[in-house]
């Protein structure tokens, strides 16, 4: 089966009835060992700022941008796990701390519904260990309930990171990236990435002074910046790759 949104392989609808005895423990993040980037909120660009380059990708929507967290440089290769899929950068985005909850459903509807990754290996269904989602009575659990908020404030963090995104596009200050990655000793490996989406720093300070304090008064500049400062984290990325793969430095 295929995967949808990007981790998940069964996503169904949570209920007492059907998943009373569920319990959930994440030991390790072997479930994004595959991604080499992850969706980020834009509250989240100046924590993420520090550990990956963050670039913006576009949507299937003329227009619409989302912001992403720069985990590997190679298909299916995600250089911010250890050999025991453990992160060793100090942050993780929220897009992979809700796995494997997510909320279902019309987003323009009253109510979302309360999902979950039926085939995740995060998952026992015998709960046997890790943290139960209901309780004997069929009530949530209190950690479910913490899940529940998280996914509400997590939904409306997305809704903001589309205005700001918007923002960017109707200033025109997003322009196509390119970077041409070559390890010394290893020239089969080069790669051109691209397809991504930065911030031009001349566009930005061509801006208006009314447009960039509107910017500055909704805390646009602050995430720009650490976007842009962000970027010299590719180096650490190529660092990796490079000791991966054995390329003289």
């Amino acid at each position: 089966m295929a995967k949808q949104l990007m981790i998940y392989d069964n996503i169904q609808p949570l209920s007492s009835d059907v998943h009373r005895n569920w319990s959930v423990q994440v030991d390790n993040y072997a479930f994004v060992s595959h991604m080499i980037s992850a969706p980020l909120l834009a509250t989240e660009i100046p924590f993420a700022a520090s550990e990956f380059p963050i670039v913006f990708s576009a949507t299937a929507n003329e227009g619409e941008y989302i912001p992403l967290a720069i985990m590997g440089l190679k298909e299916g290769e995600n250089l911010s796990l250890d050999e025991n899929f453990q992160f060793t950068s100090r942050y993780i985005p929220a897009f992979i701390r809700r796995y494997p909850f997510v909320l279902g459903g019309d987003k323009n509807a009253d109510t979302m519904a309360l999902c979950i990754d039926a085939d995740s290996q995060t998952v026992l269904k015998d709960g046997s260990k890790g943290r139960r989602l209901f309780e004997e009575n069929g009530e949530q659990s209190a950690h479910l309930k913490e899940v529940v908020e998280f996914l509400k404030d997590y939904q409306y963090r997305a809704e903001m990171t589309k205005v700001f995104c918007k923002r960017l596009h109707e200033l025109d200050l997003l322009e196509p990236m390119q970077a041409n990655i070559t390890f010394k000793g290893r020239e089969e490996s080069n790669m051109n990435l691209m397809g991504f989406y930065v911030v031009k720093r001349e566009k930005l300070k061509a801006l208006g002074d009314a447009e960039a304090l509107d910017l500055f008064k909704k805390d646009g500049l602050e995430l720009i910046y650490s976007h842009m400062q962000s970027l010299a984290n590719l180096n650490h990325l190529i660092s990796k790759k490079s000791a991966k793969l054995g390329a003289v430095s």
